[in-house]
């Protein structure tokens, strides 16, 4: 992992993030999943902002949540096989 983000991740974030909350850990992913919703709304936020540079906020906000919506990536994750 650390070489395909360059970035290195303890051993310990990525059991976190694999732990479900009914395991009784004193972690659990929906923590990482809060970071991750946010990181991929920073994506998708600079890409539009490079990829169209006359729009106004508001434009590229509405574009970003047409991308990231949870029903949007669920039927990208159907088109590609993944289990829901």
């Amino acid at each position: 992992l650390k070489e395909i983000i360059n970035y290195p991740v303890p051993a310990s974030k990525i059991l976190e993030a694999l732990t479900a909350a009914s395991c009784q850990e004193t972690f659990c992913y929906e923590r990482a999943e809060l970071l991750g919703d946010a990181y991929l709304k920073w994506v998708v936020s600079r890409f539009l902002f490079l990829k169209y540079p006359q729009k106004h906020e508001g434009q590229l906000t509405r574009m970003r949540q047409q991308k990231v919506s949870n029903m949007v990536l669920y039927h990208h994750a159907l088109e590609r096989g993944l289990q829901s």
